[in-house]
C-alpha cells in the first residue's frame, strides 16, 4: 500500500493538519478518512473542472473584450451630434434676435440706422460669454451667425423696400461686410470675457487657451538664467492675463470701429 500512496500532502477535514492525501486514517487525530475518502475525492474532481471552466471563461472573455475594442464606438458620436445641436441651436437664437432687432428697429420704429449697429453689437455678446470654450468653433459660430444674420436683414429690406437683396456697388459691399464682421467681433469680444473669467476664476481652465500656451512661448524666451519654475509660472500668468485683456480691448473696438465707424463722421 505504500507503494500507491501518493506523497502530495493535504490537510484533514477534521483537525486540518497535513497528511498525505490518500491516508485512511488521520495519523493526528485518529479519524477514519476511508467513508470520506469518495466525497474527497470527487470534490478535488469538481475542482479540475472548475478550474478548466474557469480557464475557458477567461479565454471566451479576451476573444468578446478583443471584439469590442475593434467595434467602433457609438458614444463619441452621440456627444458629438449633441454638441452639434447645442451649436445651431446657438446660432438660430443669435440670427433670430438680431432679425428681430433689425424688424423692431427699422421696419417698426423707423430709428436711425446707427442704433440698429449698437444693437448688433451688445445682442452677440452674451452669447459669446456663454457659447463653446473652443476657438475653432467660437470662430465659425460667429462668423455663419453673422452671415445668417446680415443676408436675412438684406432680404427683410429688399422685400419691405422693394430693393434689390444684394448690395450695389463697392461701397454698398464695404458696408456689407464691415456690418458682418462687427457682429462676429462682437461674439468675439463676449468669448474673450468669457475666457478671461474663468482663468481668473481657475487656473487649471485658463491653462487650456490658447492665449495661456502663448504666454507660455513668451515667458520662455523671455526667462533669465536660472529663475524658478515658481517664478516663471507667476510671469506665464501675468502675460497671459495682459494678453487676453489686449485682444478683449482690441476686438471690442475692432466691432465698435467696423460696425458704428461710419456714422460717427
Amino acid at each position: 500500500m505504500a507503494a500507491t500512496l501518493r506523497e502530495t500532502p493535504v490537510n484533514c477535514p477534521f483537525c486540518d493538519e497535513e497528511i498525505k492525501d490518500r491516508a485512511l486514517v488521520c495519523k493526528h487525530c485518529g479519524h477514519d478518512l476511508l467513508i470520506l475518502r469518495p466525497v474527497l475525492d470527487r470534490f478535488q474532481t469538481l475542482e479540475a473542472r472548475l478550474e478548466t471552466v474557469e480557464a475557458a471563461l477567461q479565454t471566451i472573455s479576451g476573444h468578446v473584450d478583443t471584439v469590442r475594442l475593434k467595434e467602433p464606438s457609438t458614444e463619441g458620436t452621440s456627444i458629438d451630434i449633441t454638441a452639434l445641436w447645442k451649436t445651431l441651436a446657438r446660432i438660430f437664437s443669435l440670427v433670430a434676435l438680431l432679425l428681430i432687432a433689425h424688424w423692431v428697429i427699422i421696419g417698426v420704429l423707423d430709428l436711425n440706422t446707427w442704433i440698429l449697429r449698437v444693437v448688433s453689437i451688445l445682442i452677440p455678446l452674451p452669447f459669446g460669454l456663454i457659447g463653446p470654450k473652443s476657438l475653432r468653433t467660437t470662430l465659425g459660430v460667429a462668423l455663419i451667425s453673422a452671415l445668417l444674420a446680415v443676408w436675412g436683414m438684406l432680404v427683410v429690406t429688399s422685400a419691405i423696400d422693394h430693393v434689390p437683396v444684394l448690395p450695389q456697388g463697392s461701397r454698398d459691399w464695404i458696408e456689407t461686410l464691415e456690418y458682418v464682421a462687427s457682429i462676429a467681433l462682437a461674439y468675439g469680444t463676449g468669448h474673450l470675457v468669457g475666457t478671461w473669467r474663468r482663468s481668473r476664476l481657475s487656473r487649471d481652465k485658463s491653462e487650456q487657451t490658447l492665449v495661456y500656451e502663448m504666454a507660455m512661448l513668451l515667458a520662455r524666451t523671455s526667462a533669465p538664467r536660472n529663475e524658478s519654475r515658481v517664478h516663471t509660472k507667476q510671469r506665464v500668468e501675468s502675460i497671459a492675463n495682459w494678453l487676453n485683456i489686449l485682444a478683449l480691448i482690441i476686438t471690442a473696438a475692432c466691432s465698435i470701429a467696423t460696425g458704428v465707424g461710419r456714422f460717427v463722421h
